[in-house]
């Protein structure tokens, strides 16, 4: 058994994804969802403040009220920024620890029992419901989460990445089903020795998609993914 993302870099090294898309989602023939916004602004137009307003939730919580103001339920989560287990477990050939529970062409699926560690999925959970918060969408729940690992006819073989629902139906459908009107989930990027987390939202009722990058200190990249961060 070797443990991954701990706070050695050695595993992370030998970790290597083909970055060639922004998500798991399917390709479409044509575009579905609406553009992301170029700009988001607070009630007085300014970015800037919106953007510190922000980081006040990510690196805060409930001890800022201009956080609150934001997303006043998802900033009452206090998750760990770290904790005894290395963040997910992979084995010699760097793919999950763990046993495959359902699999497609281009995915494999591992439970996130015994494979993320508690903190860290308390972590992302607190996190995705943030951006949930202001897109406006349900909560997620710790408890429905499942592990992803990209296959050799995916467009990125060998990525990681954690899909979070809100309920176990939802859960099945997505999974099982290939039916996801609201899909959420987290691809984890190693990007200059350090750790990102990409979050990627789509809803398909209103026709949005919203995408976020974390970095390994906490620091909100919004509108963006990982892959394009320098």
């Amino acid at each position: 058994m070797r443990p991954f993302f701990s706070s050695s870099f050695a595993a992370l090294l030998a970790f290597v994804f083909v970055l060639s898309a922004c998500s798991d989602s399917k390709p479409v023939a044509e575009p579905k969802f609406k553009p992301i916004p170029e700009k988001r602004t607070d009630s007085k137009g300014d970015p800037e403040t919106f953007d510190r307003r922000v980081q006040a939730v990510m690196n805060e919580g409930s001890q800022s009220q201009e956080g609150l103001a934001e997303a006043p339920r998802a900033a009452k989560a206090r998750p760990p920024n770290s904790g005894k287990e290395p963040m997910v477990l992979l084995d010699t050939t760097n793919r999950p620890l763990g046993e495959v529970v359902h699999y497609k062409d281009k995915m494999d699926y591992y439970e996130c029992k015994g494979i993320v560690a508690p903190w860290f999925r308390e972590l992302i959970v607190a996190e995705m419901n943030y951006f949930n918060e202001l897109a406006d969408l349900a909560f997620v729940d710790p408890e429905h989460c499942i592990v992803t690992y990209g296959t050799e006819k995916s467009l990125t073989p060998g990525r990681i990445g954690v899909q979070l629902f809100e309920t176990r139906k939802e859960f099945d459908k997505c999974v099982r089903g290939d039916f996801c009107p609201i899909f959420r989930t987290v691809n984890f990027v190693p990007i200059n020795k350090s750790l990102m987390r990409s979050y990627f939202l789509s809803n398909t009722n209103s026709k949005e998609i919203f995408q976020h990058c974390v970095t390994d200190t906490g620091k909100w990249h919004r509108n963006s993914t990982c892959y394009t961060i320098e």
